[in-house]
């Protein structure tokens, strides 16, 4: 199912011809209607759906990138931070089962037609906040505009809608401080009444914890191998976040090694363990 195609549908069958001609109150309903979320169980687990990246605007010049036109995607950062363009989160809801069954998707799966949101502007690229479950939504493509991509303008209702949802959704408590500390990160929103909906989230059973934890402990493991000068140099993490061997390598960058000193790779195993 396209969750666009959808969702265009529904608003025909309202009288409207596009988002443009709905009244405020109204978009912010149907964005609350249509909206996917991480289920409360995912927070739980795991807050961060990839602790060890930001994302980074394609400025396609790096230092340790040559050339004028690099793609900036799997590069580590200053900091050592794997570089996304969301790669790493937008697909996890896709083809996967949802909550409640009657949900306005019909109980579908989704294939297509949905963007994967932040929640809180300019929040992207601070490893606090860019995988932070309570800042992520996915809407359908024609509503995407209206959450974080307003800096150029007043944010729409559905900005603070959102915020306060997720404020609902999830809480401020939380087994983990670092959880309390990305909070501190997050304003609330002003005072918000929502209109009543059912929120509609994932329900993967587990899964996307799984495979969070998975990716959490291969980059421990791989930074951990790197700094143990009694082992052989690790295959990559990616093409661009390796040490120098493995597959398909990208040999035009610089390694890890050469890239980080060693205390910053053990300040990054030690916050990524703290994600466990």
């Amino acid at each position: 199912m396209n969750a666009d195609v959808l969702f265009q549908q529904a608003i025909r069958t309202m009288g409207y011809s596009s988002v443009a001609d709905i009244e405020a109150d109204k978009l912010v309903e149907l964005a609350l209607k249509f909206a996917i979320w991480p289920s409360k169980s995912t927070y739980e687990e795991t807050p961060w759906l990839a602790p060890f990246a930001i994302r980074r605007i394609r400025v396609r010049v790096e230092p340790n990138a040559p050339g004028p036109k690099r793609d900036l995607w799997g590069l580590p950062t200053e900091l050592g931070y794997f570089t996304d363009d969301n790669s790493l989160i937008k697909g996890l809801v896709l083809r996967k089962p949802l909550s409640p069954q009657n949900n306005v998707y019909g109980g579908a799966k989704i294939s297509s037609g949905l963007v994967c949101c932040h929640i809180w502007a300019g929040t992207t690229g601070s490893p606090l906040l860019f995988s932070f479950v309570p800042n992520l939504v996915w809407l359908p493509k024609s509503l995407a505009p209206f959450s974080d991509a307003h800096q150029a303008a007043d944010p729409h209702p559905i900005h603070d809608a959102l915020k306060q949802a997720s404020l609902d959704r999830y809480g401020t408590d939380h087994k983990m401080a670092r959880v309390a500390l990305a909070w501190t990160l997050l304003p609330g929103p002003d005072s918000v009444l929502l209109p009543p909906f059912s929120p509609i989230e994932l329900d993967d059973n587990g899964k996307i914890s799984r495979l969070v934890h998975k990716r959490i402990n291969r980059m421990i493991q791989f930074l951990t191998d790197i700094l143990d000068t009694d082992r052989s140099t690790p295959n990559r993490f990616s093409i661009r976040f390796h040490a120098g061997s493995g597959p398909r390598i990208d040999k035009s960058v610089f390694t890890v090694q050469d890239w980080l000193s060693k205390d910053l790779m053990n300040a990054r195993i030690s916050e990524l363990n703290e994600c466990l």
